[in-house]
């Protein structure tokens, strides 16, 4: 009898075993979308191992999201990320994982409404960031900590100026003759009329 209920056991520690792998596997798998306030704990996010490069390109727009909200890139500069950095509507995000825990880094981008800020959370309740999404951006915010922030206001006043003097010269070359062609013609018929 204690043979059987030796195998007995072995049996079902061998079953439990499978059972809490299939239930851990079955634990990291995310859904795609979460539900409005539904928000990843730090823990379950970092297991999804984000990746930085991802999250640059989700950043800057060259990777789209899921659901398609727009590049956070958009409102937000991160580093030297950008030939004319990022936008100024929001804080610049440079070393934010120095400022702020995991936990509200996540709460902003998952769209928890008591963390979200009154500008973002009717952008992306719509167009809700996936979990993976969630951990690269992660990722790449982790991997801005220690990066110069940079402030290319100046650069962008400056091609505009460029720009506008271009323009201006530009129709200056293409109208230069234009006056000079109805003066003339002006001219010969007042001396015609005397």
């Amino acid at each position: 009898m204690t043979n059987h209920s030796g195998t007995y056991f072995r049996q079902a520690g061998w079953l439990f075993g499978l059972l809490l792998v299939m239930l851990s596997l079955y634990g990291c798998t995310t859904p795609a979308r979460l539900a409005p306030g539904e928000q990843l704990s730090v823990n379950e996010t970092l297991a999804l191992a984000g990746n930085a490069e991802n999250g640059r390109k989700l950043f800057m727009g060259s990777a789209h999201f899921q659901y398609d909200g727009p590049p956070c890139m958009g409102c937000h500069n991160v580093g030297e990320n950008g030939l004319l950095g990022g936008g100024a509507l929001g804080p610049n995000l440079t070393n934010v994982s120095t400022r702020r825990s995991q936990a509200e880094i996540l709460g902003i981008l998952s769209n928890t409404e008591s963390v979200i800020s009154p500008v973002m959370q009717p952008i992306y309740t719509d167009t809700p960031l996936t979990a993976q999404e969630q951990a690269d951006l992660l990722a790449f915010l982790g991997a801005s900590v220690g990066q110069p922030e940079s402030d290319k206001e100046l650069l962008v006043i400056g091609i505009s100026l460029a720009g506008f003097v271009a323009a201006v010269v530009l129709i200056g070359v293409v109208y230069r003759g234009r006056l000079r062609g109805v003066r003339k013609s002006l001219l010969k018929k007042a001396q015609s009329e005397q």
